[in-house]
């Protein structure tokens, strides 16, 4: 099993987290039947990113766990060896920095590896960074939130023609209502015409709130405005490992823990069959009326 965070020093770090509130939202989580065993890292997790709300954190929580049910071709067959996720390894460098923003936010960059748009596959992409997430957020510290970095050189219309707009709905649904970690902002480096088309595709789901922090840099000097320049890779004028050595570390260290990954994976899961039939969730509600109207 990869490591986790210890808890008292995260709560020593963090004082205004009250544990008694941590441990009743974990009590409340184990009397619903539907929803799987939790650690209370994983409780933790979710309490500090919806900022210490109780009601907004059972929400969330029973959304998250319903997605990563629902949604089978994000979380079906996480396991490093597939042929799927060994092609995107190939493909895409998706991976978090070693080092955090001063202020507290995790760094993630994504990179096309292959620029041949007939070898991507966004599901692919997204089952790795899936397949680390726990690993990182539970192995680390708690996060402010998270900052994602998209270098789009290389991404062609032919990248664009390959996403499916239910897959595109449902990531944007994720970062947006369900992630354990609060999406802070997005930024888009090396850009081409082509990313208005992007862009375009994005802001028909993205809320307002998060297209005010949507950020295309066309220099990297721009980008040292909000990411200090030393904590990037040196690809990015930085002074940390490269973007392709950064995803190969991630990917090895994925396949170090790929049994632990794949049993996580298929235990955090709801049982629909033991819902209460009066509860409902936003996830569920959306698929039911909108991903699968005909």
């Amino acid at each position: 099993m990869w490591p986790l965070f210890d808890l008292e020093l995260e709560y020593a770090k963090h004082p205004h987290i009250e544990r008694e509130e941590v441990q009743k939202l974990h009590q409340w989580l184990r009397a619903q039947p539907h929803m799987p065993e939790l650690w209370e890292h994983e409780v933790l997790i979710f309490y500090h990113a919806c900022q210490y709300q109780m009601e907004y954190s059972k929400q969330v929580i029973e959304d998250y766990y319903t997605f990563r049910t629902q949604t089978e071709e994000f979380f079906d067959n996480l396991d490093i060896n597939s042929a799927q996720m060994v092609q995107a390894q190939k493909t895409v460098a998706v991976c978090p920095l070693p080092n955090s923003t001063p202020q507290g936010h995790c760094v993630l960059i994504g990179k096309l590896l292959d620029t041949d748009s007939a070898n991507f596959n966004l599901a692919g992409a997204l089952k790795l960074l899936f397949a680390h997430q726990e690993i990182l957020i539970q192995g680390t510290q708690l996060y402010a939130g998270c900052v994602v970095i998209l270098d789009v050189s290389g991404l062609t219309f032919g990248h664009i023609a390959r996403l499916s707009l239910m897959q595109v709905k449902k990531i944007i649904y994720f970062l947006q209502e369900t992630g354990p970690i609060r999406l802070s902002a997005k930024h888009f480096v090396n850009p081409s015409p082509i990313v208005e088309k992007l862009l375009s595709l994005i802001n028909l789901f993205i809320k307002k709130e998060l297209k005010d922090h949507l950020v295309v840099h066309s220099t990297m000097d721009s980008l040292y405005k909000h990411i200090p320049r030393p904590i990037l890779p040196r690809d990015y004028g930085g002074d940390d490992l490269s973007i392709a050595e950064l995803a190969t570390n991630v990917y090895e260290k994925i396949r170090k823990y790929r049994l632990d990954v794949i049993e996580y994976n298929n235990n955090r899961r709801v049982n629909e069959k033991l819902r209460p039939k009066a509860r409902n969730n936003t996830f569920v509600r959306m698929w039911q009326n909108v991903w699968q109207t005909k």
